[in-house]
């Protein structure tokens, strides 16, 4: 699954106070199964049932609840609670159920307000995780959980002798240990116009604190494509495919200890690559080896282990005359298909007979993709009112 996030299976410990609010409000039922229905539901029910009583409204406000409900949420592999959010040109966004286009139903697409700030805002999304949504622009960095509709802004980063603006690199991720999200920048010293200063915003201290230069080059455009020039987010790290036509590698930042590494490549048994791409896919670190006639879609199966690359499919364009575009995965679904995002179109691969569909939905003619799973993480404490 494309998330952008890699919610590990986070168990926590119900409160003292759980099995006493739950009898209040249905004293019928034993309190852990009220607990597992609760946990189960859509963020749309939860925050109704808020108004019931106090009780209810206070276990469903709590941090914990919120952790168990996202748990059972990411492992959900129907993807009842996966959603795609599609912006055009950064400036207007909608958002669709995953699960009703990967079973080819007919789904509406919600206006998203929280993106519509007008076209010279420059606004765009660099990553997903837990349920939240980092979104940047000239003026500002924001987490927004589009389920509960609740956002928290950063302040603005230090701009003497930095470059601020729409094409300095982003991140965003969970440091579990902590218990933290961070969000990661790199902004060019305006004096050398090739240095990269890193620094680095958690939620918890909302402030930024430089971790130092960027000990890599950071390319414009070529061989490699990151979308939007954004970490992607795998097992505790951020990670950006850099490079051009002399080579390529995958950086890594470890957002607990706030360190950079390296993640060797697959070895690719194709030459004359068009293009190199980075994603996530269920989870797993993936890379996209595009072709003039088809695109190998490589998974890390064991993260760090460079032996356990392993080439999952190949997506021949002779079904469908695609140019040799870009192909974002977004997930695998249970019947073996793979949901795709190619040339601004969704489409739906069946990687055994090398066939496409189309889902039903009404999108834009020119789009960029996003998976969120909903959440309740962020709460009315963390976030600023309104969004």
């Amino acid at each position: 699954m494309a998330t952008g996030s890699s919610s590990t299976c986070r168990e926590p410990k119900k409160t003292m106070q759980t099995s006493h609010l739950l009898r209040e409000v249905l004293p019928n039922l034993p309190s852990e199964i009220i607990y597992d229905i609760l946990s189960r539901l859509p963020v749309k029910s939860l925050l109704r049932f808020r108004c019931v009583s106090k009780s209810l409204c206070s276990l469903i406000s709590e941090p914990e609840f919120a952790k168990t409900h996202l748990s059972l949420a990411s492992r959900n592999n129907v993807y009842g609670h996966h959603k795609l959010i599609l912006t055009e040109q950064d400036r207007n966004g909608v958002d669709c159920s995953l699960y009703s286009i990967s079973n080819e139903q007919s789904d509406t697409a919600v206006k998203l307000d929280c993106l519509v700030k007008g076209p010279d805002c420059g606004e765009r999304i660099v990553g997903c995780c837990d349920g939240l949504v980092c979104i940047v622009s000239e003026r500002e960095v924001r987490i927004w959980n589009p389920s509960t509709r609740k956002s928290k802004r950063f302040p603005n980063v230090e701009t003497q002798n930095l470059s601020v603006g729409r094409y300095v690199r982003y991140g965003f991720g969970y440091a579990e240990s902590i218990d933290d999200y961070k969000v990661v920048g790199f902004f060019r010293d305006v004096n050398t116009g090739l240095e990269f200063e890193a620094q680095v915003c958690t939620l918890r201290t909302h402030s930024w604190r430089r971790i130092g230069s960027f000990p890599f080059c950071l390319p414009s455009d070529g061989l490699v494509t990151n979308l939007n020039g954004s970490g992607i987010f795998v097992s505790g790290a951020l990670h950006w495919f850099l490079g051009g036509n002399g080579g390529s590698i995958i950086v890594s930042l470890d957002l607990v200890n706030v360190t950079f590494g390296e993640v060797l490549e697959p070895h690719y048994q194709r030459g004359s690559l068009d293009q190199i791409g980075l994603d996530v896919l269920n989870g797993c670190l993936c890379t996209l080896a595009t072709y003039d006639d088809c695109t190998d879609v490589w998974v890390m199966k064991e993260y760090g282990i460079r032996e356990s690359w392993a080439k999952l499919i190949t997506i021949t364009y002779a079904a469908h005359p695609f140019d040799g575009q870009y192909s974002q995965p977004l997930c695998i679904l249970a019947n073996g298909e793979i949901l795709l995002h190619i040339q601004s179109q969704l489409v739906l691969y069946n990687y055994i007979d090398g066939t496409f569909s189309y889902p039903m939905i009404h999108i834009f003619s020119s789009f960029s993709v996003h998976t969120y799973v909903e959440s309740l993480v962020l709460t009315d404490t963390d976030a600023d009112s309104g969004v």
